[in-house]
């Protein structure tokens, strides 16, 4: 005899599709794992509970970052958000996480990792942007920040440090803080971009007098593939764009200082060549609660500093490297 084959035939209804969501209560699915030859990691160095850190690179992993994990080699540092796939994204996501306000008060200051600390109790330290390959990340070649391709939508002036290091803040104040309640310091070295200017006034409470005021920059620091920002005073700061060419090597910058009820501050800065000399302060009279027109000129051997339309400071240079 032979077997004749059975077939076996149900008149139920066919079985339901899998469901494109997933039942309440089941674990989430894990990230992709994406082997790419092109790209850049995107981790975050943040402290506090470490649950709360989890949390915090899940909320930043917004589009167009994909939730995905490099094939073994080496991690990024810190907390892994993701991967994107161009610089600019890259450069995108850096910029719409360094700063924000603590608050939804419209007067409120950014300060760094502001929504990290708000909504998961976490202060941030560095948001980090590494290259993918194959295998797991490494270092990016990164240009200096003057040379770095920036996305339309990104405002950052490059600058570079008027001292050598010096201690970068979470917020401004009325008068300088002391060192020790810095929140990161920034080097020469470092790469360096300057967001804004904003005035920190203490009111004497007189209508009469105007308050007495620190101007201070808001900065975003890279230091190797690690990104920061903070807070220091806008004295310390030198916008590229603020330099004035002069005779041989010589190049000079003006910044303002301070503002007080009856006189106004600037610091007068040179640079020969690579070497820095030592700021000169200027101190004018001025009444009025606003910072006065002031500028640097260079004309032929003669500089000429001018505030409120007065001259303030006037030298004769020299294109002599020995000349003062």
């Amino acid at each position: 005899m032979f077997a004749v084959p059975i077939t076996v035939a149900s008149a139920g209804p066919p079985p339901a599709p899998p469901s494109s969501t997933q039942a309440e209560g089941e674990d989430a699915l894990p990230p992709a794992i994406v082997d790419a030859p092109s790209g850049f990691w995107l981790s975050v160095e943040l402290i506090g509970p470490r649950g709360a850190q989890i949390d915090a690179a899940r909320a930043l992993a917004q589009p167009p970052v994909v939730d995905a994990l490099p094939r073994g080699g080496a991690p990024p540092p810190g907390e892994l958000v993701g991967r994107v796939d161009t610089l600019d994204q890259a450069l995108t996501w850096v910029n719409a996480n360094s700063f924000a306000a603590v608050s939804d008060n419209g007067d409120a200051t950014a300060v760094p990792g502001g929504r990290l600390y708000a909504d998961h109790g976490l202060f941030l330290t560095a948001l980090v942007v590494t290259a993918e390959v194959i295998g797991g990340a490494q270092p990016y070649a990164w240009p200096p920040a003057g040379a770095l391709p920036l996305p339309p939508d990104v405002d950052w002036q490059p600058a570079s440090l008027a001292v050598a290091r010096a201690p970068v803040f979470a917020a401004p104040s009325p008068s300088l803080p002391p060192a020790s309640e810095r929140y990161q310091v920034v080097d020469l070295d470092d790469s360096l971009w300057l967001l804004e200017s904003q005035d920190r006034c203490e009111d004497p409470g007189l209508s009469s007098v105007p308050p007495t005021c620190l101007r201070w920059a808001r900065i975003l620091v890279r230091r190797g593939e690690r990104f920061f920002g903070g807070w220091v005073p806008a004295a310390h700061v030198i916008p590229d764009s603020a330099w004035v060419g002069g005779p041989g090597e010589r190049r000079f910058a003006l910044l303002p200082g301070h503002r007080g009820h009856d006189e106004v501050g600037f610091v007068l800065l040179e640079q020969r060549g690579e070497r820095r000399e030592g700021p000169v302060g200027l101190v004018q009279a001025h009444a009025g609660d606003t910072w006065p027109a002031a500028s640097v000129e260079v004309l032929g051997e003669e500089l000429v500093v001018l505030i409120a339309g007065q001259p303030a400071l006037t030298r004769h240079i020299s294109a002599d490297p020995l000349a003062p």
